[in-house]
């Protein structure tokens, strides 16, 4: 879902920014006069979930690849301005750092996926969710359709801004950015959503709401200035088991993956419409060895090293960026991001825009991989890739954390503004 530089034009991407700025600053103010020792922590980490979040690429029809963004859950728990502010300093690091996203396209992204996404999933599941308890497991239910709704709208204004390119944008009948028309950009992006990155998106979101009800239900005050009174604690979110939830979800989730993927490609060889015969399954194997060694050593240290009231989360955060090497294994990448080359093939032309800003910008760990032979090499195996990915992964969780510390610092000594509630 993030959009690249070249496929949209500088004037309509900088122009996203008369929406987008003052939304960073109207979120600014909102949540300012409730930045405290607790919640600066907890949106960092909110902060690094998302971003861990869009590294992990999933299989969507189509051929491409798409991922959760964790932007609903981070407004359930911390209210739909702190997550403004969260995904957008998620999605600028990765501009800034990892080339995941354009530079002149920031405003443009992080409208989609940093005030949309959050805004519509956090209303729908507000509307469901009704007059229920915090601890209701109608709860968890509006959570994971808030979050399906609100991705989903956030791919379709994707679509939408991609789709304007050839309209707005053209010289003698060839596009000069984007060269997808809107029925084409609309229906790959709600496709690849509907049946991929908004499964995964809901999955997660319910998931970790159910988690927080039954772990720690004080985080679900949110910004708000409300105390969690004596007696709600561990045991009185669910009746089941979160585990069993949580096999029981996944379950659901693959057998929709499963025949999703089966009719759009046909067969397993071409699962979701890409070539999977294309995957060196051997260096797959050697690369989900690796990853298993290094999860066994990370994951289990994290537990000892983080402190007690982080502990729980912050591992689960850990074992998620050990394990997102495993969306390397896709083949094809996102909708809308692939190189000139790639557009060269489909239409046998590349658009002067896309041409002159494609590399108008070049991160220092462009594509999630460190710079080197033993990283960077196109003919390395695999594991090699997926270490640099862990790495990198790694570089933008502390990159974030600090950035939020930062903020939060300099919040902290502006002048007092008039305290307000998450909505």
């Amino acid at each position: 879902m993030h959009i690249p530089d070249g496929y949209l034009s500088p004037i309509f991407s900088l122009g996203t920014g008369i929406v987008t700025v003052p939304t960073w600053g109207l979120a600014v103010k909102r949540v300012q006069r409730v930045l405290n020792n607790r919640t600066v922590p907890l949106l960092a980490i909110f902060s690094a979930f998302s971003f861990t979040i869009m590294m992990f690429n999933v299989p969507v029809p189509g051929g491409t690849t798409a991922h959760g963004v964790g932007g609903t859950l981070i407004a359930v728990v911390l209210g739909p301005w702190a997550a403004i502010i969260g995904v957008s300093m998620a999605l600028i690091i990765q501009a800034l750092f990892f080339g995941d996203g354009g530079v002149l396209a920031i405003f443009a992204n992080c409208l989609n996926m940093g005030i949309i996404l959050p805004f519509v999933g956090f209303y729908v599941y507000k509307a469901i969710a009704g007059r229920s308890e915090i601890l209701s497991p109608r709860r968890v239910w509006a959570a994971g359709i808030g979050s399906y709704i609100g991705i989903t709208v956030a791919a379709l204004a994707v679509g939408i801004e991609l789709g304007l390119q050839p309209l707005l944008f053209n010289e003698g009948g060839r596009p000069l950015y984007s060269p997808y028309g809107l029925s084409a950009a609309i229906l790959a992006m709600l496709l690849s959503h509907a049946f991929g990155a908004s499964l995964v998106e809901a999955l997660i979101t319910a998931l970790g709401l159910a988690y927080l009800q039954k772990r720690h239900p004080e985080y679900l005050i949110g910004l708000r200035r409300v105390v969690v009174g004596p007696g709600v604690g561990e045991g009185q979110a669910t009746r089941r088991p979160l585990w069993q939830i949580a096999i029981s979800s996944i379950a659901a989730i693959l057998v929709v993956f499963v025949v999703a993927g089966l009719l759009t490609g046909g067969s397993f060889v071409h699962f979701f419409g890409a070539d999977w015969s294309q995957v060196n399954w051997a260096d797959v194997a050697t690369m989900l060895l690796i990853v298993a060694v290094i999860a066994a050593i990370l994951i289990p240290l994290a537990r000892v090293l983080l402190p007690g009231r982080l502990k729980a989360i912050g591992t689960a955060f850990t074992a998620i960026a050990v394990i997102a090497p495993l969306g390397l294994i896709a083949p094809g990448f996102a909708y809308g991001e692939g190189s000139t080359a790639d557009v060269q093939q489909a239409f046998g032309y590349v658009p002067k825009g896309l041409q002159s800003l494609s590399g108008f910008f070049s991160a220092p760990l462009g594509g999630y991989n460190l710079p080197g032979q033993f990283f960077g090499d196109a003919n390395a195996p695999l594991w090699h890739a997926a270490i640099g990915y862990e790495i990198s992964g790694i570089i933008g969780i502390l990159l974030l954390t600090l950035l939020v510390g930062l903020l939060a610092r300099l919040l902290k000594r502006a002048p007092d503004m008039p305290s307000a509630e998450t909505a």
